[in-house]
């Protein structure tokens, strides 16, 4: 399909779902039962449905049903894809991107940083002296995001390598920082200044809560995690972040409502009926980034839908998953219950930290900003499902909520880049977040999944 061609997609009614806020948009429940009617009249006794994830416009999620479908027809299935309008994310990331020329964003995370390095530095003096090269570098300027968060990494294997030990900080120290912050917001914020005082007094001054994240384990790293809490500082998660990833999750909701342009409500419906004609067909769900909380609320509306009438189960492949734990933790009976196939695909920890989701300003993937700013977590590090990170079974994510799903997925977790001898749906090289459905790989494997089962 050439550039232009894909300006103009429309909605192929046999197999898009189109729906906004959770309600048909330009496709209807008579067009999802022809498809069906559809569906029934093909060779395939397997239907397939795909939920793109929330950094997608419209036209993106077009076009990649566009790129998925011949593959997963190929493969034996009847695909489907949810359109669902959910480019909430790709707003706050524009929302990010607006700091990158801010002069006293760059100085408030220069101040930052370099103080908790130096804080860093003085705790591990022993540690550093073993060190054969010196990370005493100055910081970068105050323009130059990306030298501070080289400079900062040093000081982020320093902290690794200090078991045990905990930073302090006095309330001098503290009240210092909110008055050289007040400052800096003064200076270049306009007449009210760029900081609110509440955000930056107390247990909520950035400072302090850098501190005690960088103690209790729950930083990403030392850079990262600046950036984040100045951010929390500016208003970004309580006023952009947690609202339009809330909404997200209400529109996903509302899918599953007793309206009848409820497009998620109208599948299952339609999808009960399939396997009352053909009590053996299969149906794979598969879900990226957002999309796996799509598939969550499926197979939960599904599980109260059918009740004890149908047996039938579904199997699931998620993709870089960004559903938190507590939250598939919610539904895990239904999950157990309805589930009877299993893949989960994600980066290993060093891909999702190893480029800049935001280009000089946010150097981790998607799932580290959903974790930090869009949860409402008050340690701005929601565990997410899709993120290697938790599941080290360590403090501080040995808890039970997170142990009770490793114990549930197991030993089906696939992470990027696989190694040479990762077997038939077990492989895996997406480089970034929003790679894994067209990472040739990833799709192989998918496939290959559709084809054989798991």
């Amino acid at each position: 399909m050439d550039k232009l061609s894909t300006l103009n997609l429309e909605p192929d009614p046999m197999h898009d779902v189109d729906l906004e806020g959770g309600y048909f948009r330009k496709t209807s429940r008579a067009d999802l039962e022809r498809a069906f009617e559809q569906f029934f009249a093909s060779n395939s006794s397997h239907l397939c449905v795909f939920f793109h994830g929330g950094l997608v416009s419209w036209q993106d999620g077009l076009m990649a049903a566009n790129k998925l479908i011949d593959g997963y027809t190929e493969a034996g299935a009847y695909p489907f894809f949810f359109i669902w309008h959910s480019d909430f994310l790709t707003a706050l990331r524009e929302h990010l991107s607006t700091y990158n020329d801010n002069p006293a964003f760059a100085k408030a995370v220069n101040l930052c940083v370099s103080t908790v390095a130096r804080k860093i530095g003085a705790t591990t003096v022993a540690l550093r002296a073993k060190r054969s090269k010196p990370i005493d570098a100055k910081p970068g300027t105050s323009t130059d995001l990306r030298g501070l968060a080289k400079y900062a990494a040093g000081y982020d294997r320093l902290w690794s390598r200090a078991e045990g030990l905990q930073l302090s900080v006095t309330k001098t120290e503290l009240d210092r920082f909110e008055n050289a912050l007040s400052k800096i917001g003064r200076t270049h914020g306009g007449k009210l200044g760029l900081f609110s005082p509440r955000r930056i007094r107390g247990k909520d001054n950035p400072l302090a809560r850098v501190i005690r994240r960088l103690n209790s384990k729950h930083d990403h790293g030392l850079y990262t995690t600046v950036i984040e809490e100045i951010l929390i500082a500016l208003g970004v998660a309580e006023n952009v972040g947690i609202p339009l990833w809330g909404q997200m999750k209400q529109d996903i909701d509302s899918a599953f409502t007793s309206n009848i342009k409820a497009g998620g409500a109208a599948f299952i419906s339609l999808l009960q009926g399939a396997w009352r004609k053909r009590p053996k067909m299969r149906a794979t769900l598969i879900g990226h980034s957002a999309g796996a909380i799509y598939v969550q609320r499926f197979i939960e509306a599904l599980d109260e839908a059918a009740g004890k009438q149908l047996q039938q189960k579904v199997e699931v492949i998620t993709l870089a998953a960004a559903v938190s734990f507590g939250r598939m933790a919610e539904g895990l009976g239904s999950l157990q219950r309805r589930i009877s196939g299993l893949r989960m695909f994600g980066l290993s920890d060093k891909r999702e930290g190893g480029y800049w989701e935001v280009p000089f300003i946010y150097n981790k993937s998607l799932l580290y900003i959903v974790s930090s700013l869009c949860e409402d977590d008050p340690d701005a590090d929601r565990p997410i499902v899709g993120m290697a990170r938790y599941w080290t079974s360590k403090p501080p994510y040995n808890e039970p909520i997170i142990n009770s799903i490793a114990t549930y997925i197991d030993r089906r977790t696939v992470w990027s880049p696989t190694t040479t001898s990762a077997g038939p749906g077990f492989q895996c090289d997406a480089k970034e977040h929003g790679g894994f459905p067209e990472d040739p790989e990833t799709k192989a494997s998918v496939c290959f999944i559709l084809r054989k089962g798991f």
